[in-house]
């Protein structure tokens, strides 16, 4: 049995792509292709299924996809564990991230402790918010950073930042030339929003609930790169992370305002982390990072 496969196949099905499974394991797609193919044959049944642009496990691929990821998972914690047993800072640290921290609020510090501390394995995995929770809680992840965290008495809630919310819409929009809004400038306006189930969603619908205002929600996405595309053709306004919108700003394809009470449209992050679990040595760098300014 090739742990490397296992690995392979596990990073297939949870990008559904054979192209993200090459990049995350650092080989070429042919190469990702050759070992999935061989897994079949070793197996004389079909375990993925592509079509559509989509890769998806088949039923038979669903109960092999479940075994490796156990299997990979508990191989992973015990050289980690291994190679921290010298109290060096090595091993593997494996992070869980939501897509819109990941990329524009953490991409600055792993590109520090990757260099700073090149003899660790560091598993950056970009998912959704209840995949973080529940791999935290499993062991699965060491590390996960979500916004608005659900308190849980197995999980550590570690504050992280704050990210300013602000209305989000196209340059061709009536509230574009706008500074500055109040919650019910956005009164029956068409609206883009995040997934019903998303955290984010979840604070911002009680906030404009509390002052008694109603949008028009037009689309709903489970993330902020799709919610920003349909932004930008003028689906509907939006309200975003202000940090996640700047580079579009700046290139003319959206406008923002800022609400008039900024410090009550903040969006808090948090670092999660399974209560009366070791710290690691990588671990324990890896927040004292985060706890510093890039």
């Amino acid at each position: 049995m090739n742990i490397r496969v296992l690995k392979t196949f596990c990073d297939v099905v949870d990008s559904g792509s054979f192209s993200r499974a090459a990049q995350a394991s650092g080989i070429s797609q042919s190469a990702v292709s050759q070992q999935l193919a061989s897994l079949e044959r070793e197996f004389s049944t079909q375990l993925l299924s592509r079509g559509g642009g989509l890769v998806v496990p088949t039923e038979a691929g669903k109960v092999y996809y479940q075994a490796a990821r156990e299997i990979v998972r508990r191989y992973e914690q015990l050289l980690g564990e291994m190679r921290s047993a010298a109290d060096a800072v090595r091993g593997i640290l494996r992070v869980g991230t939501i897509y819109s921290v990941g990329f524009y609020l953490l991409d600055s510090y792993i590109r520090r402790f990757l260099q700073a501390f090149p003899e660790v394995n560091l598993r950056v995995e970009y998912t959704r918010w209840n995949r973080i929770n529940a791999a935290v809680l499993s062991g699965e992840m060491d590390l996960g950073v979500v916004a608005y965290p659900e308190k849980q008495r197995s999980l550590d809630i570690i504050p992280l930042a704050s990210e300013e919310l602000v209305m989000v819409c196209s340059p061709q929009h009536p509230l574009a030339k706008r500074g500055v809004v109040d919650p019910p400038d956005l009164a029956g306006i068409k609206f883009v929003a995040f997934e019903p189930s998303v955290p984010t969603r979840r604070y911002i619908d009680r906030m404009l609930k509390a002052v008694h205002v109603e949008v028009s929600v037009s689309m709903e996405f489970d993330n902020i790169e799709t919610m920003k595309r349909a932004v930008e053709i003028n689906s509907g306004i939006s309200i975003l992370p202000l940090d996640n919108i700047e580079r579009e700003v700046a290139g003319g394809f959206l406008a923002y305002a800022r609400f008039r009470n900024p410090a009550r449209w903040q969006r808090q992050i948090a670092i999660l982390r399974r209560r009366g679990k070791g710290l690691s040595p990588a671990e324990r760098e890896f927040l004292a990072m985060l706890r510093t300014k890039p």
